[in-house]
């Protein structure tokens, strides 16, 4: 993918100095997450979880989590907080039951304070996420499917071209990768994902996809 990227970037008359490899597989591996956040990949429910801690009630999402869309405690469903509620002043002991999350934190908050007797349970996290490891970690290979690798690179041509600098620089050019990236790839991708998650097509967009 880098060479393909860079085989792009050439053929505008760039030169292979002009981007380091850290910085154009930056670029990749923010594509890989733009095309998470704008698909609706990956829903996973297997992959995260929280253990409880005696007296414990926020605990850190994982930064590879875009959104918790349900918790788990086994075949129990916990509830969660309408958009505007907030958890009252008297906080109990025992098994939780609610929970909701802080976007500035990026924390989830529960209901009430587990105690020596629910120490140790595991709640199961169904979430959307981006790829369980970003791109530019070392020896990982993309997890979006790879007919849409290059959605990676357009967005990260599109990056490279936008950079501000007066050599590189190409607004034009840029905006072709970006346009590309949306109108090929991110249509591709939502209506992939659909399918594959037997998903009916519907007119407007699922929430789930906003950004």
């Amino acid at each position: 993918m880098l060479a393909e990227l860079r085989d792009v970037l050439n053929a505008y008359g760039s030169t292979f100095a002009a981007w380091s490899d850290t910085r154009l597989l930056g670029y990749l591996a923010e594509g890989q997450d733009k095309f998470c956040e704008e698909t609706g990949f990956f829903i996973d429910k297997t992959n995260y979880s929280v253990i409880l801690e005696t007296g414990t009630r926020i605990y850190t999402i994982p930064d590879r989590i875009i959104q918790i869309l349900e918790v788990w405690d086994g075949t129990r469903k916990l509830e969660k907080l309408l958009t505007g509620e907030v958890f009252d002043g008297t906080i109990a002991a025992g098994d939780p039951a609610k929970w909701t999350t802080d976007q500035e934190t990026a924390d989830i908050e529960f209901d009430r304070a587990p105690t020596s007797d629910e120490d140790g349970d595991t709640f199961t996290l169904r979430v959307w996420r981006y790829s369980r490891y970003a791109l530019d970690v070392a020896g990982k290979e993309p997890e979006i499917p790879s007919r849409f690798h290059r959605a990676c690179i357009e967005w990260a041509a599109y990056k490279a071209l936008n950079h501000h600098d007066a050599e590189t620089q190409d607004p034009v050019k840029a905006k072709d990768h970006k346009d590309a990236f949306y109108d090929e790839y991110v249509t591709d991708g939502i209506a992939f994902f659909r399918r594959y998650h037997n998903i009916e097509t519907r007119v407007g967009c699922d929430p789930a996809y906003q950004t």
